[in-house]
């Protein structure tokens, strides 16, 4: 799982991760590698191995024991994103979230605590992906003829929602089109998504793969340095790759 450090625009900070399943362990060495405090990892249960991150059963025995970070990652569940949100709003600490699966109530305590500080909601960190949704948009405006869209979304077993929350977010790129989902629960799938847009006489396709699961970790922690600069409020991940890429040009 170590990551070499590489060359980033990702500034040091002090960061934490809560969640400390394959994904968060994945952000915890991300973020080390990229010169980052990583003042541990959080869950309710230990998570059994953990390399070189010490871990907590809670927000409160962080602060406790390590102090504030800089920005927290949430890759837990849904209540907990929920209950991640609600401790950072009341220490002002910025959140990035890559938790899927939430229902609109907990939607709307994400959004509440985005009135206080500056959370950052994507079910998907790939540069790629954030790419396809927006030439999905783009082939929803320029095909008027559409007649049918299908969705392929295959991930990793492990996985608990179906359809996932990239594969929702790619639907929504194309409304008001009605975009049929095929979820499938694959071996160790890292995440495929494949759309089929229908017209007369012809088919377009365009599709992802992910081949390294760390590009998923990679690009949480490149959003949480940026948005430690941000104003509260809500933002999604192309709002990070369009600020990013607007300040290195």
């Amino acid at each position: 799982m170590a990551m070499a450090p590489t060359p980033s625009s990702a500034s040091s900070g002090r960061v934490a991760i809560h969640g400390a399943g394959r994904m968060g362990q994945r952000v915890a060495a991300a973020a080390k590698a990229r010169g980052w405090n990583v003042l541990g990892l959080v869950s309710r249960h230990h998570p059994g191995a953990l390399d070189d991150f010490p871990w907590f059963p809670g927000l409160d025995a962080l602060e406790g024991a390590a102090g504030l970070p800089d920005v927290l990652i949430d890759f837990s569940l849904p209540a907990g994103a929920v209950a991640a949100a609600r401790w950072c709003a009341g220490r002002g600490v910025p959140l990035v979230s890559g938790t899927t699966g939430l229902d609109e109530t907990q939607q709307a305590a994400l959004r509440r605590s985005s009135e206080h500080i500056a959370v950052l909601q994507s079910p998907n960190f790939s540069p790629g992906v954030n790419a396809l949704q927006a030439l999905l948009e783009q082939a929803r405006d320029l095909l008027p003829g559409i007649t049918a869209v299908e969705l392929e979304d295959v991930h990793h077993v492990h996985k608990q929602d179906a359809p996932s929350g990239t594969a929702l977010t790619l639907a929504a790129a194309l409304a008001p089109l009605e975009v049929a989902i095929h979820s499938r629960r694959v071996g160790e799938v890292v995440g495929d998504h494949a759309v089929t847009l229908r017209l007369p006489g012809e088919t377009l396709t365009l599709s992802h793969h992910a081949e390294d699961r760390n590009i998923f970790a990679l690009g949480a922690v490149e959003a949480a340095a940026w948005l430690k600069a941000q104003a509260p409020g809500g933002y999604t991940a192309r709002n990070w790759i369009l600020g990013a890429a607007a300040r290195s040009s």
